[in-house]
């Protein structure tokens, strides 16, 4: 299954991932893919009344995607999947979801995380996940919207000393 987009952003979903990827890529839906999210009524009522300029919402547990897309569930579909984290991207990846590129686009600062560039903050748990992202294959693509450049992480990820 192709994937107009895969995108780790914390805030889920928001102006830049509905407006701005939205209009960049047209797609039919966006799946926003969180446990907690899904397994939390009043939080996916209200991800799943988001205005995304015209898509359709989805929000599935991680179990639920990676079913769904052995299923073939959105094989007629463009569709954008939005993560919160490298950790539940790599969850996909392990549940056999087949990925071969992500884009890294809004991890904030937080307590404890250290920049990688200006919209990129990691901890060790992070950068954990990202090198076992990138050593299965997955490309991860750091750019937040549509109009930046693309900056590949794999060298970075695979080199950060992280304190």
């Amino acid at each position: 299954m192709a994937f107009a987009l895969v995108r780790i952003d914390d805030r889920l979903i928001h102006g830049q991932v509905a407006v701005a990827w939205g209009a960049h890529l047209s797609p039919d839906r966006i799946v926003l893919v969180n446990d907690e999210v899904a397994a939390t009524e009043w939080k996916r009522g209200l991800y799943s009344e988001t205005d995304a300029m015209g898509a359709a919402v989805s929000v599935l547990s991680i179990d639920e995607f990676a079913c769904g897309a052995a299923e073939g569930r959105w094989e007629d579909e463009r569709i954008i999947v939005i993560v919160e984290s490298p950790a539940d991207l790599l969850s996909l990846l392990e549940k056999g979801v087949e990925i071969p590129k992500a884009n890294v686009g809004g991890m904030h600062y937080h307590a404890g995380k250290q920049e990688l560039l200006s919209y990129v903050y990691v901890d060790g748990d992070d950068v954990a996940a990202m090198r076992k992202i990138v050593r299965s294959g997955t490309a991860l693509l750091a750019r937040d919207v549509p109009q930046s450049q693309t900056i590949d992480l794999a060298r970075v990820v695979l080199s950060v000393k992280f304190d």
